[in-house]
């Protein structure tokens, strides 16, 4: 959960906010909203692979947070993601392995209780 506070009275999403309301954002509900992704709650990474990222609305997905108050570290974990995957998926395929399902750990980040079990095929 993200939370904001409402600087002025505004309206939005047909709700009335008064100065100093709390709110909090989930963008775990955001993440699988049926509006802006197909079959929200399925793990298809292949979905990013069109124009989806121009396509939904700027915060319709926002793993690190967003505003002046995003995450900091943002741009370096997405480079170190790019650098391992790049490096492992050019000598293996991921292949994940069913009989260990993912179990979800809510913290200050969404992790995976017992972590996520792949086994790595070479290519």
């Amino acid at each position: 959960m993200l939370g904001r506070q409402a600087l002025t009275d505004c309206r939005t999403g047909g709700y009335s906010l008064p100065a100093g309301m709390t709110i909090l954002i989930s963008p775990w509900i955001i993440h699988r909203d049926p509006r802006w992704f197909e079959d929200p709650q399925r793990f298809r990474p292949e979905r990013w692979e069109g124009d989806l990222a121009r396509r939904i609305p700027r915060f319709a997905y926002m793993p690190f947070g967003g505003g002046p108050r995003i995450c900091i570290g943002n741009r370096f974990a997405i480079m170190e993601a790019v650098l391992i995957l790049s490096v492992v998926a050019r000598h293996f395929r991921l292949e994940w392995q069913e009989e260990h399902p993912v179990e979800l750990l809510p913290s200050i980040t969404l992790r995976a209780k017992s972590g996520i079990w792949a086994r790595l095929v070479p290519r």
